[in-house]
């Protein structure tokens, strides 16, 4: 008859106390976020059943978003990341950033074409399968998880993927225009991007006024985002906001095939540490809510609808999937 060492069963329970422990600070992290969230977009789906705003409401949310809060933020955000001492000292990172997000939009594209039954619905699948909620949802899980300077190492790999979150994943959703590059640099999306590029090139430091004015309005974003996604969602009766097998299976898709997709390849490549890691984290996170700002804000109301149960429904599945995968990507990525 053979017996437990008591040396491994030690370890064995350590391991499990310890795993119990990551696990259960990840899922409290967690859901601190989408407790948040829902409560804003509650009130938003309120607003609207009880017929509390009018029917234009959601277009003057989403008008907000992408023509002052979203451009305010660029600019604090891309004028803190992109420093001349952030490049020279973490160029190799910020070059993977770049490396990551267009092996993201390749797949991106690709899943999307055979997923989708209309132009607007292949724009609004190919955001989905390429940009994730990594700012609302990633920066405060990574933080509370792994420590100040992981997370500051992810904003850094998330640069490029800031940039192009609001140019390119803007651009997909006016596809019934011609694309026009001087068109595209006068938007408030695209031009605060220059402009917060410019401040952090440059070393410029911005009046406190300037600063002040500028982190009000970035930190509104949020809040008016979420408030608009539970009024698109509002157009719904409550019941309906969970039904169909489609919206389970492109979340799926989003938040597990991509990842592991990504993953295995990254990992045949001899990929290893936190250039496996930092892709996966980024590919694991619920869809961001511009899913729903940037249709909402070019007319498209059926779509940003449509979207809106999307994030919804992966917000919710991120209190069992960040948990685990965040556990998991510890031992395959390190």
């Amino acid at each position: 008859m053979c017996c437990i060492s008591p040396i491994l069963w030690y370890n064995t329970v350590d391991f499990v106390r310890k795993e119990g422990a990551f696990v259960l600070d990840t899922f409290l992290l967690t859901l601190n976020n989408v407790g948040t969230l829902l409560v804003y977009i509650s009130v938003g789906y309120l607003l609207r059943r009880w017929h509390k705003l009018p029917d234009h409401a959601g277009r003057v949310l989403s008008l907000l978003c992408v023509m002052l809060f979203t451009p305010a933020y660029n600019i604090i955000n891309i004028s803190n990341s992109l420093r001349l001492d952030v490049i020279g000292q973490k160029l190799q990172l910020l070059g993977w950033g770049c490396v990551c997000i267009a092996v993201l939009i390749l797949l991106g594209r690709l899943l999307a074409k055979p997923l989708s039954h209309s132009p607007m619905e292949k724009s609004s699948l190919t955001y989905a399968f390429t940009f994730s909620n990594y700012g609302y949802f990633g920066y405060p899980v990574i933080e509370g998880v792994f420590g100040s300077a992981m997370l500051g190492d992810f904003i850094v790999f998330a640069v490029p993927i800031s940039l192009l979150c609001t140019s390119y994943g803007y651009v997909l959703f006016k596809n019934d225009e011609g694309f026009s590059l001087r068109r595209l640099l006068k938007t408030p999306l695209v031009f605060s991007l220059l402009i917060g590029a410019a401040i952090g090139l440059s070393g410029i430091a911005l009046p406190p006024l300037v600063t002040t004015v500028l982190t009000g309005a970035s930190n509104c974003m949020s809040p008016c985002s979420m408030l608009l996604a539970g009024f698109m969602l509002g157009k719904f009766p409550l019941k309906q906001l969970f039904s169909g097998v489609r919206p389970y299976l492109l979340t799926a898709i989003r938040m597990l095939g991509i990842p592991a997709v990504l993953g295995g390849a990254l990992f045949l490549c001899g990929i290893r540490g936190d250039y496996l890691f930092w892709p996966l984290v980024f590919a694991c996170l619920p869809l961001g809510l511009n899913l729903v700002v940037y249709p909402e804000s070019l007319g498209y109301e059926k779509e940003a609808g449509e979207n809106a149960k999307l994030c919804f429904i992966s917000s919710l599945l991120a209190l069992v999937v960040l948990p685990l995968v965040f556990s998991l990507l510890t031992y395959i990525c390190y």
